[in-house]
């Protein structure tokens, strides 16, 4: 066997050989591909389970909530107010409490906007359904008053948060009534720091994402 045999040879074995390595790889390419397709399907089936389970009716029905309000259950930090008479907070009183204490305030059509210092507010809503007064319909008093500071709204929160409980219980005090927490049980101070730490961790994460 000469030389020109021998080459012949070995570029025939050459092409053999890049021939069936190509061959192996669509074989691979082609096992992989559809394993990889069915385990993204697999992933996002999953995303969307999870987003129906949390969905819940509950958080887009809160009378205590003013209307114009889209935030979610988890910007919003609530105080309420609850006299032991019933019907013993008036509409008008409000108004002039408000005024004789130089606080700054705006009605919203039945509910109202407690301005503060540094860009920060809060609402004020009649705790009672439907969470408004309404004088022109004979809701003009009520037993309980629903404070309701929308966190992402504030440019401090836990001066926010301080300034309303403080008012809070200023109010609450003028009306010798209580100032309860979300779930209308008595504020302790437990319930009162918890509530500050909330607030200190919107402030924090404001501040990573400014």
């Amino acid at each position: 066997m000469n030389l020109r045999e021998i080459l012949v040879l070995l570029i025939s074995f050459f092409f053999l050989a890049v021939t069936i390595i190509l061959t192996f790889r669509k074989i691979i390419n082609y096992r992989k591909n559809p394993s990889r397709k069915s385990k993204q399907s697999s992933i996002s089936d999953n995303e969307v389970k999870v987003e129906l389970e949390s969905f819940s009716e509950e958080n887009y029905l809160d009378n205590d909530i003013p209307p114009e309000s889209k935030s979610s259950s988890n910007d919003l930090m609530y105080l309420h107010i609850e006299s032991d008479q019933s019907n013993s907070i008036q509409y008008k009183d409000i108004l002039n409490y408000f005024d004789s204490n130089d606080i700054n305030l705006a009605d919203e059509g039945g509910w109202f906007k407690i301005y503060l210092d540094n860009s920060n507010n809060f609402s004020l809503v009649n705790g009672l359904k439907p969470g408004k007064f309404l004088p022109e319909e004979g809701i003009d008093s009520t037993s309980i008053i629903t404070m309701i500071l929308i966190a992402d709204e504030q440019n401090n929160c836990v001066e926010a948060f301080q300034n309303m409980a403080e008012i809070s219980y200023k109010f609450a005090a003028y009306w010798s009534a209580n100032v309860l927490d979300s779930d209308r049980n008595k504020l302790t101070k437990q319930m009162y720091d918890h509530y500050m730490q909330q607030a200190e961790e919107i402030d924090l994460k404001k501040i990573k994402l400014s």
